[in-house]
């Protein structure tokens, strides 16, 4: 199937105490490149978040982004700072001694020394958040890939028409190209027989003209030319990842318009020749974020 390598993928884990949230996108590139954002004491789970991405993917270059927000309860409980009220009980007595004061105490007195109350904060266990990681990387790669499936149709049927465009220019110069063999056989002997103003040419120099013929003919380039239009159809059907292949397709019908370029003689053929490129060209950009 043919599947871009753009994309984005958002997953969210959402439990009692706190919500994590996993951002993934996706550009072209050659090879597999994973790069994450994950607070430096997670390094164990940014370690998992990258196998789990690359049992998704082929190729690509993805930034993976978490985040994670309290949601609950920030606090386990709250412990008195006994320390702390008895040393004010203690210098609040010294301070009774030289003025006098009431003894009473109040909460509102007590409560507002600051450090009076100790709380901790709820405390996320590992295996908690690992498992919260995965399921949120997990469901964030599960629509990325849906995106790259669903834009890699749509390259798909680019692809295809670009391939029927460039199966018609070289129809164009099959049509062609046998006449411009003829037309520059004739032309050769022509020059030839003004050369050795001769009316019959020697066997040899018919010979020598017949292989330049041949070396301009264009026939078996055309004919890989329409071998590599089959294979690129049944590419795009095939399940597993098809970029490299493609773009190895791609190098490959380049090469024949090349040297079908090359060996031309016609001005009918070179603007098609010319036209050709182009639009492989083109084929080349798309095929370029094919995974």
């Amino acid at each position: 199937m043919v599947r871009s390598m753009t994309g984005f993928g958002r997953g969210v884990t959402t439990t009692n105490d706190y919500q994590l949230t996993v951002e993934i996108r996706s550009v072209n590139h050659r090879f597999l490149e994973i790069y994450t954002k994950f607070p430096k004491e997670w390094l164990e789970l940014e370690l998992v978040a990258k196998k789990i991405i690359s049992q998704y993917v082929k190729r690509g270059k993805f930034d993976c982004l978490i985040n994670l927000k309290l949601t609950g309860e920030e606090v386990k409980d709250f412990k008195i700072n006994w320390p702390l009220i008895e040393a004010y009980k203690n210098a609040k007595n010294e301070l009774r001694q030289v003025l006098p004061m009431d003894e009473q105490y109040s909460m509102q007195e007590v409560l507002s020394l600051e450090g009076a109350l100790i709380y901790e904060k709820k405390e996320l266990t590992p295996e908690e958040l690992a498992s919260s990681m995965e399921q949120a990387v997990r469901e964030a790669m599960e629509k990325l890939v849906e995106m790259r499936k669903r834009e890699g149709q749509e390259l798909k049927q680019v692809l295809l028409q670009y391939n029927e465009e460039l199966k018609q220019q070289v129809k164009f110069i099959r049509d062609h190209s046998q006449d411009a063999v003829k037309k520059y056989r004739e032309k050769l002997k022509e020059r030839l027989a003004e050369i050795v103003n001769a009316e019959e040419l020697d066997d040899r120099i018919l010979a020598e003209v017949a292989l330049f013929a041949e070396r301009i003919d264009i026939s078996e380039e055309l004919d890989r030319l329409e071998s590599h239009f089959q294979q690129l159809k049944e590419t795009l059907e095939e399940e597993n990842s098809i970029g490299r292949k493609l773009d190895f397709l791609m190098q490959e019908m380049l090469r024949e318009i090349n040297t079908i370029g090359s060996k031309n003689q016609s001005v009918i053929i070179s603007p098609v020749v010319v036209q050709s490129k182009t639009i492989l060209e083109k084929m080349r950009e798309q095929v370029q974020n094919i995974e």
